[in-house]
Protein backbone atom coordinates (compact mmCIF):
# COMPACT_ATOMS: atom_id res chain seq x y z
CA UNK A 1 0.00 0.00 0.00
CA UNK A 2 1.42 3.74 -0.81
CA UNK A 3 1.01 5.88 1.95
CA UNK A 4 2.87 8.97 0.67
CA UNK A 5 5.72 8.55 3.04
CA UNK A 6 8.37 6.42 0.28
CA UNK A 7 11.19 9.11 -0.75
CA UNK A 8 12.34 7.82 -3.96
CA UNK A 9 16.00 9.14 -5.06
CA UNK A 10 18.13 9.22 -8.48
CA UNK A 11 19.50 5.92 -7.46
CA UNK A 12 16.29 4.15 -7.75
CA UNK A 13 15.38 5.42 -11.07
CA UNK A 14 19.12 4.62 -12.09
CA UNK A 15 18.50 0.92 -10.96
CA UNK A 16 14.90 0.40 -12.36
CA UNK A 17 13.89 -2.66 -14.91
CA UNK A 18 12.42 -0.45 -17.09
CA UNK A 19 14.08 0.35 -20.75
CA UNK A 20 14.69 3.24 -22.09
CA UNK A 21 13.59 4.11 -25.43
CA UNK A 22 15.40 5.45 -27.29
CA UNK A 23 13.92 9.34 -29.53
CA UNK A 24 14.28 7.24 -32.87
CA UNK A 25 13.84 3.52 -33.46
CA UNK A 26 17.07 1.80 -34.94
CA UNK A 27 16.45 0.74 -38.55
CA UNK A 28 15.80 -3.27 -38.74
CA UNK A 29 18.62 -5.54 -39.27
CA UNK A 30 19.78 -5.97 -43.00
CA UNK A 31 21.46 -8.88 -43.77
CA UNK A 32 25.29 -9.18 -44.74
CA UNK A 33 24.84 -9.29 -47.93
CA UNK A 34 22.43 -6.36 -48.91
CA UNK A 35 24.83 -3.93 -46.73
CA UNK A 36 28.03 -5.21 -49.23
CA UNK A 37 25.69 -4.98 -52.02
CA UNK A 38 24.76 -1.17 -50.85
CA UNK A 39 27.73 -0.30 -49.72
CA UNK A 40 29.47 -1.39 -53.18
CA UNK A 41 26.76 0.19 -55.41
CA UNK A 42 27.66 3.35 -53.25
CA UNK A 43 30.95 3.43 -53.63
CA UNK A 44 30.86 2.33 -57.68
CA UNK A 45 27.97 5.43 -58.05
CA UNK A 46 30.74 7.65 -56.17
CA UNK A 47 33.65 7.12 -58.35
CA UNK A 48 32.05 7.32 -61.54
CA UNK A 49 29.67 10.52 -60.74
CA UNK A 50 32.85 12.15 -59.66
CA UNK A 51 34.93 11.32 -62.84
CA UNK A 52 31.84 12.57 -64.70
CA UNK A 53 31.63 15.81 -62.41
CA UNK A 54 35.47 16.24 -62.79
CA UNK A 55 35.02 15.71 -66.72
CA UNK A 56 32.36 18.01 -66.68
CA UNK A 57 34.34 20.60 -64.63
CA UNK A 58 37.30 20.31 -66.89
CA UNK A 59 34.74 20.95 -70.14
CA UNK A 60 33.57 24.01 -68.82
CA UNK A 61 37.14 25.15 -68.07
CA UNK A 62 37.86 24.48 -71.92
CA UNK A 63 35.02 25.16 -73.62
CA UNK A 64 33.20 27.98 -71.67
CA UNK A 65 29.87 28.09 -70.69
CA UNK A 66 28.88 25.58 -73.15
CA UNK A 67 28.34 22.65 -71.09
CA UNK A 68 25.35 22.35 -69.54
CA UNK A 69 24.97 23.52 -66.01
CA UNK A 70 21.79 21.01 -65.34
CA UNK A 71 23.94 18.09 -66.59
CA UNK A 72 26.56 19.32 -63.99
CA UNK A 73 23.85 19.54 -61.19
CA UNK A 74 22.41 16.47 -62.20
CA UNK A 75 26.11 15.10 -61.85
CA UNK A 76 26.60 16.76 -58.14
CA UNK A 77 22.83 15.79 -56.70
CA UNK A 78 24.23 12.03 -58.06
CA UNK A 79 27.48 12.11 -56.40
CA UNK A 80 25.91 13.53 -53.13
CA UNK A 81 23.82 10.10 -53.46
CA UNK A 82 25.93 7.40 -53.72
CA UNK A 83 28.26 9.56 -51.12
CA UNK A 84 25.72 9.33 -48.46
CA UNK A 85 24.79 5.84 -49.62
CA UNK A 86 28.10 4.45 -48.86
CA UNK A 87 28.33 6.59 -45.12
CA UNK A 88 24.57 4.85 -44.22
CA UNK A 89 25.54 1.28 -44.76
CA UNK A 90 28.96 1.92 -43.56
CA UNK A 91 27.34 2.68 -40.25
CA UNK A 92 25.34 -0.15 -40.65
CA UNK A 93 27.93 -3.21 -41.02
CA UNK A 94 28.08 -5.23 -37.70
CA UNK A 95 30.66 -3.64 -35.44
CA UNK A 96 29.99 -0.13 -36.25
CA UNK A 97 29.63 1.87 -33.03
CA UNK A 98 25.77 2.90 -32.35
CA UNK A 99 26.84 5.95 -30.30
CA UNK A 100 29.60 8.61 -30.79
CA UNK A 101 30.83 9.87 -27.10
CA UNK A 102 32.35 13.14 -28.59
CA UNK A 103 29.39 14.04 -30.37
CA UNK A 104 26.95 14.26 -27.19
CA UNK A 105 23.33 13.63 -27.30
CA UNK A 106 21.99 15.81 -29.86
CA UNK A 107 24.39 14.92 -32.35
CA UNK A 108 24.19 11.54 -32.08
CA UNK A 109 20.53 11.68 -32.75
CA UNK A 110 20.86 13.70 -35.78
CA UNK A 111 23.64 10.89 -37.20
CA UNK A 112 21.29 8.43 -36.32
CA UNK A 113 17.98 10.16 -37.77
CA UNK A 114 19.85 11.64 -41.39
CA UNK A 115 22.30 8.72 -41.88
CA UNK A 116 21.50 5.57 -40.03
CA UNK A 117 18.11 5.58 -41.06
CA UNK A 118 19.06 6.73 -44.80
CA UNK A 119 17.05 9.87 -44.82
CA UNK A 120 20.51 12.04 -46.99
CA UNK A 121 20.61 9.16 -49.13
CA UNK A 122 16.69 8.82 -49.97
CA UNK A 123 16.07 12.90 -49.98
CA UNK A 124 19.21 12.73 -52.79
CA UNK A 125 18.22 10.04 -54.67
CA UNK A 126 14.12 11.38 -54.89
CA UNK A 127 16.21 14.14 -55.72
CA UNK A 128 18.09 13.18 -58.76
CA UNK A 129 14.77 11.54 -60.10
CA UNK A 130 13.07 15.31 -60.06
CA UNK A 131 16.22 16.34 -61.85
CA UNK A 132 16.19 13.71 -64.71
CA UNK A 133 12.39 14.75 -64.91
CA UNK A 134 13.14 18.28 -64.98
CA UNK A 135 15.98 17.67 -67.47
CA UNK A 136 13.63 15.59 -69.95
CA UNK A 137 10.67 17.33 -69.70
CA UNK A 138 13.01 20.66 -70.36
CA UNK A 139 15.08 18.82 -73.96
CA UNK A 140 11.42 17.87 -75.02
CA UNK A 141 9.99 22.00 -74.72
CA UNK A 142 13.00 22.66 -76.20
CA UNK A 143 12.65 19.91 -78.86
CA UNK A 144 9.05 20.73 -79.27
CA UNK A 145 9.88 24.86 -79.71
CA UNK A 146 12.22 24.03 -82.75
CA UNK A 147 10.11 22.35 -84.85
CA UNK A 148 7.11 24.89 -85.21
Amino acid sequence: MNNGSEVYSDEDAKNSSMPVSAPFPEPPALPIASLVVGFVTGVTGACANGVVLFLLAIARRHYGNKVNTLIVNQSAIDLSACVFLTVSFGLSFPGAPRNYLELGDAMNNVVCFLLRNRVLAIVCMNAAKIGLGCDGSLSFVKERCRCR
